[in-house]
């Protein structure tokens, strides 16, 4: 039952322009700063976020005229 604290900022870019058809990735850098009755830490954590979805596709939208399908 010791005493302590966390504090800690990060930064966090987007890889790939956002808009309606994409899925972004995203690096992000956390700095955090641990400190207990036992002594204090410091943590630095390198995270990269990969959306699942561009596994299994990319999405097509639908023809918005109501022109030719691909059928």
């Amino acid at each position: 039952d010791g005493k302590g604290g966390v504090a800690g900022v990060g930064l966090t870019y987007d890889l790939i322009e956002r808009h309606r058809d994409t899925q972004p990735w995203t690096v992000s850098v956390v700095v955090r700063r641990t400190w207990t009755d036992a002594g204090a830490r410091t943590d630095v954590s390198f995270d990269v976020t990969v959306p699942l979805a561009m596994f299994f596709g990319t999405r097509i939208p639908a023809p918005e005229d109501g022109g030719a399908s691909s059928e």
